[in-house]
């Protein structure tokens, strides 16, 4: 599947974990504090979402700050779509390919 494919919830194939992502989930997990673990399974289902909804909009937001610099002449409901539709890499090819050609 080429890189510009968008969300990784539109592939066919199956996602595969290699060695290189295997070992930044062990990472990531031996750096993950006990006590964080106790309060988070403390929270019911309806905070688990919160948390999670609460923390794609934070990193939207971001992405969508960080866009419209690059691009100034994006308004903000372009760049969330941009953001949210998982096209920022296909446009960054693209823009690229027009500005070597």
């Amino acid at each position: 599947m080429p890189q510009d494919a968008g969300p990784s919830y539109k592939r066919k194939e199956p996602f595969v974990l290699d060695d290189r992502i295997k070992k930044i989930i062990a990472s990531a997990v031996a750096k993950t504090d006990p006590k964080q673990i106790a309060i988070l399974r403390k929270l019911t289902v309806a905070q688990r979402v919160q948390q999670a909804t609460s923390m794609i909009r934070a990193a939207e937001q971001v992405g969508v700050y960080r866009l419209r610099q690059r691009e100034p002449e994006l308004s903000e409901q372009e760049a969330y779509y941009i953001i949210r539709s998982g096209t920022l890499l296909s446009r960054e090819i693209k823009k690229r390919a027009i500005q070597s050609s």
